[in-house]
């Protein structure tokens, strides 16, 4: 396997329904997860913003992602507003980022499984 940039080649040469099927085959295999039960911080996945609003993917499931709309500007850390999002309607950009945050949740699972066998 060749590394490029912190990013195999087979992750550069997907296309969008190949990135789409990779999410959903790590996700069917190893169960829906929320961005904050990878064992490094790692920070929501952008999607968009609009004003002064910023939607960020924090929870992935089989068919969708879940985005949470926040205020960066507010005091609070809750959400403003959540929707689901299907795969197909998000940019091959953000596919990336979420097919590497799935990858890295695989490897947490694999781990895990391996400490449990032991």
């Amino acid at each position: 396997m060749v590394i490029v940039f912190g990013i195999t080649l087979n992750q550069i040469n997907m296309d969008k329904s190949e990135l789409i099927t990779r999410i959903t085959d790590i996700l069917k295999v190893n169960g829906c997860f929320s961005i904050g039960e990878l064992e490094y911080e790692t920070p929501g996945i952008c999607v968009g913003e609009l004003g002064k609003f910023v939607g960020l993917v924090e929870y992935f499931t089989e068919d969708y992602c879940e985005v949470n709309v926040y205020e960066p500007g507010s005091f609070s850390s809750d959400p403003v507003d959540t929707y689901d999002q299907d795969y197909g309607f998000l940019s091959e950009d953000v596919l990336n980022e979420i097919h590497f945050v799935c990858e890295q949740w695989e490897a947490e699972c694999i781990r895990t499984e391996k400490r449990i066998s032991n």
